[in-house]
């Protein structure tokens, strides 16, 4: 090894010591050298020969990266310069205060045959920087070199796979680790299983946790994890059951996925259920378990519930106010949204851009324009929030709702960012409601630009055609689709009963009580024709002459057959919660308002938009939605 002095060191480092967060360096983390002042005359002191243990002392007392440059420089003045323990420790030192390139400089340019712990923590470092591509490189050098990974390196590099979506550079490593015969440590596998689950592998996943001789609480999280990233919501639930079965202890991580997923799925019961859990375990409710709770509740129909967990947490941070926020602008109240919102602004908290969608929702399912355009200019101007996406939607649909339609698509077109989809498609659907065919000829292209295969668009137009009774449209639109092979996933409407998840199509017959459900609600139309219903066949989108053929079509909808269900399965006085995954239509709409005053009972409808609360015939979004 040549000579490397101080001086070229730090020469060819350029360290980055006050700038942003990157792989060079994380800059200061502690107090400045000057607040030290023992250890700045420990340094001070004469040049006077200290050994290796002095040095290692004073390695372990530093305290910010400018103390560890001046002892390093002290360091190759002396006769233990070249020593390997000495380096190693003075590399793992700068790794602590997250300098992984000056890790690598001492493993590829200062020390000679570098040891496996030093290549391992550099790799580490590195992925816990973000810098995975170069986390990823360093781990095959290192093999390149000739050095045998151990269980260490592969729960360093794969997280680091899993980071950069890699599926390639992750079964190399899989590779890897059955070659080296890894694969039976557990922190191994639970480092694949969680590598497969975000990159979308979960069958593989699947595959290497069945194959566990010993499962624990960490790999059944990796687990979990992956499959609410895949949606299989179903999945996790039933594998928390495995879980409990074996007697395996849950965590705090477990019961995030597990309300995530009671979330998605409206499965309130089961979210119950969970929380008595974590209250029985005696877990101690952190802000991202408490914003769990809350997100389930808000995402169940139960926004009281969610409340009293946002209440009784000793701690809230920015996760726990946005969730409570979010939840009260999915749920339509937009009062409450902004009251907690200024809350949490006096607090001394500031909100991020997931805050700012909570209530720019609110404001968009009242209709409240003004006080959106107010909020959407507040967020950048006063907090430095920069528009994303998922705020430009927010005000397209609040814009379209409100009939701007020309203003909302002056907006997308002079956006800072590019619109996608979605964004597009919230002016379609206003398009729709408003039935502005004309304009919804100049968006579809650009939707179809971006999402060609999404037979969902065509649907839609399909049924703008169908609002303003142009057929030869809808048959093209149509022929089109079917030329395509393009087909629309059918709406499902799904209610929670004793605990059990029953899901309905439209003109569902296969479920046990069908006979039941459909003479309910073939009753209860009677009842609601005597109270003057008139059914809104409009919204049929077929060319059906038959007015009695419309109205068959209109009042077999699922979430018609979930409201009979739960009528039928439940006591008296019983709130119903019914999800649904597409728009509720105008005649549902109604429909559900008439049934909640004929049969007494108060109904919770989440559709794809937001939350209906029906009660004594009246909803909460006040036929705005």
């Amino acid at each position: 090894m040549g000579r490397y002095t101080f001086k070229n060191f730090f020469e060819n480092l350029k360290f980055n010591t006050a700038g942003r967060k990157n792989c060079t360096g994380r800059g200061p983390v502690r107090p400045p050298l000057s607040s030290s002042p023992a250890i700045v005359d420990q340094l001070q002191l004469s040049m006077l020969p200290k050994g290796l243990n002095f040095y290692i002392s004073m390695l372990q007392s530093c305290i910010s990266i400018n103390q560890l440059r001046q002892l390093h420089a002290q360091i190759l003045k002396t006769h233990l310069s070249h020593n390997l323990f000495l380096l190693t420790r003075v590399a793992h030192t700068y790794l602590k205060f997250g300098y992984p390139t000056v890790g690598q400089t001492f493993i590829t340019t200062i020390i000679k045959n570098p040891p496996l712990f030093l290549y391992n923590e550099t790799i580490k470092c590195y992925a816990k920087r973000g810098c995975y591509r170069e986390s990823i490189d360093l781990y095959y050098h290192m093999v390149g070199k000739g050095y045998k990974p151990n269980a260490f390196t592969f729960t360093f590099v794969l997280p680091a796979c899993a980071g950069l979506k890699s599926v390639t550079d992750g079964r190399r490593v899989h590779d890897d680790v059955m070659l080296f015969g890894c694969e039976c440590n557990e922190f191994v596998a639970t480092a694949l299983i969680d590598f497969y689950g975000k990159c979308g592998e979960l069958g593989v996943a699947r595959q290497v946790f069945d194959e566990m001789p010993v499962k624990k609480t960490a790999s059944f999280n990796a687990l979990m994890a992956g499959m609410v990233l895949d949606e299989k919501f179903d999945g996790v639930l039933l594998l928390f059951n495995e879980m409990n079965k074996m007697g395996i202890e849950a965590d705090a991580m477990t019961m995030v996925s597990v309300l995530q997923s009671c979330a998605h799925l409206g499965a309130l019961q089961q979210g119950r259920w969970a929380h008595e859990h974590v209250i029985r375990a005696r877990m101690g409710v952190n802000v991202y378990l408490g914003a769990a709770l809350i997100n389930m509740y808000a995402r169940c129909g139960s926004i009281d519930e969610a409340r009293q967990v946002f209440d009784k947490m000793p701690q809230r941070d920015i996760v726990t106010w946005t969730a409570i926020i979010c939840g009260y602008g999915m749920h339509g109240l937009a009062h409450l949204s902004e009251y907690l919102f200024v809350q949490m602004v006096s607090s001394g908290l500031k909100p991020d851009a997931v805050t700012f969608v909570g209530v720019l929702a609110g404001f968009s399912h009242n209709g409240m324009v003004e006080k959106g355009w107010y909020y959407f200019n507040k967020m950048s101007n006063e907090f430095g929030v920069k528009p994303a996406l998922e705020h430009y939607s927010c005000m397209v649909d609040m814009l379209g709702r409100a009939g701007r339609l020309k203003e909302a698509e002056e907006l997308i077109r002079n956006m800072y960012v590019q619109p996608d989809s979605k964004i597009w498609g919230g002016l379609l659907n206003a398009c729709k409601i408003h039935k502005n065919y004309k304009m919804a000829e100049r968006v579809v292209p650009e939707i179809l630009k971006l999402d060609p295969t999404n037979a969902g668009w065509h649907v839609l137009m399909s049924n703008i055609y169908a609002t303003s009774r142009k057929w030869d449209q809808v048959a093209k639109t149509r022929r089109n689709m079917k030329e395509k092979k393009l087909e629309k996933s059918p709406g499902w409407s799904s209610i929670e009963v004793a605990g059990q998840i029953h899901t309905f199509l439209a003109f569902d017959q296969s479920h046990d009580l069908s006979k039941e459900i459909y003479e309910y609600l073939k009753d209860v139309k009677q009842k609601m024709r005597a109270e003057g219903y008139v059914p809104e066949l409009d919204v049929v989108f077929e060319k059906v002459d038959d007015r009695k053929t419309k109205e068959e079509i209109l009042f077999y909808h699922s979430e018609r057959l979930a409201i009979a269900f739960g009528i039928l399965s439940t006591a008296n006085g019983d709130v119903l919660r019914v999800m649904k995954n597409l728009r509720v239509c105008v005649d549902c709409h109604n429909v559900i308002k008439f049934i909640s005053r004929i049969a007494c009972r108060e109904m919770i409808v989440r559709d794809v938009k937001r939350f209906h609360h029906f009660k004594d015939g009246v909803c909460s979004c006040g036929d705005f939605w």
